[in-house]
């Protein structure tokens, strides 16, 4: 059965990349959740998408050049909900950990190797690496997680059409393929899972593409709808 990823959490209806958004994200249904990870100026890993605040806060400001105590400070800005804060990736990993969700992590920013090695630090602590992904776009930091940590699930991340992506896997060392769906129809998809690799794809929010790709055989569908994807999961 096709699993429905909370890409950034909730992301629809609540603030992206917030302990909110997790938390509906487990009340609403979802089988996993998909976020992403900077580090700071003082090496603590922290849930953003963005490489600065101003998107997304009402501050502005370079993630790495910022402490998480100056991060802290900022509110995340979305509707009525101006009070959530950056979260620390240790906080979702404590939030997760006694429930079944799978957690898809995402390294952004390119610090040659420490943000991996912190997270690999982070997620020794935590006995889920069965429930764990690791993705990025930076094919050199799904190579670096899976030397650090073979028993983790690593992940190629890309957003544009890559002809045999598969051929990339004995160089890279990746497990599994997550992939824009505007580039992927189900018989390439099936092509890519032939290869003996997972595939989850991304963004998928209309109702008819979220029924067609229940329908296939792929691991996993990301959404911002959580509760369009889990209520039409129902008549799958």
């Amino acid at each position: 059965m096709v699993k429905i990823f909370a890409h950034r959490g909730y992301k629809k209806k609540f603030p992206e990349n917030s302990m909110l958004a997790f938390r509906k994200a487990i009340e609403y249904g979802a089988d996993g959740i998909e976020l992403d990870v900077h580090l700071t100026a003082d090496e603590q890993l922290v849930v953003i998408h963005d490489d600065t605040l101003d998107r997304t806060t009402n501050r502005s400001g370079t993630v790495k050049d910022l402490t998480f105590a100056e991060l802290r400070k900022a509110k995340i800005r979305t509707g009525r909900f101006t009070y959530e804060r950056i979260p620390l990736l240790k906080d979702v990993l404590d939030l997760l950990k006694d429930t079944p969700l799978e957690l898809n992590i995402e390294i952004k920013g390119k610090t040659g190797g420490v943000l991996e090695a912190r997270l690999i630090e982070l997620l020794a602590r935590y006995s889920m690496d069965e429930r764990l992904i690791i993705s990025s776009f930076q094919l050199e930091s799904v190579r670096r997680i899976k030397q650090l940590q073979p028993a983790l699930e690593t992940a190629y991340l890309y957003s544009r059409y890559v002809d045999r992506p598969w051929q990339l896997k004995s160089v890279y060392l990746f497990d599994g393929i997550h992939t824009n769906t505007f580039y992927t129809s189900e018989d390439f998809a099936a092509k890519i899972a032939a290869e003996q690799l997972n595939v989850r794809l991304y963004t998928v929010n209309r109702a008819v593409d979220i029924a067609y790709w229940l329908k296939t055989d792929v691991d996993a569908i990301i959404t911002d709808d959580v509760e369009l994807a889990v209520n039409t999961k129902k008549f799958i």
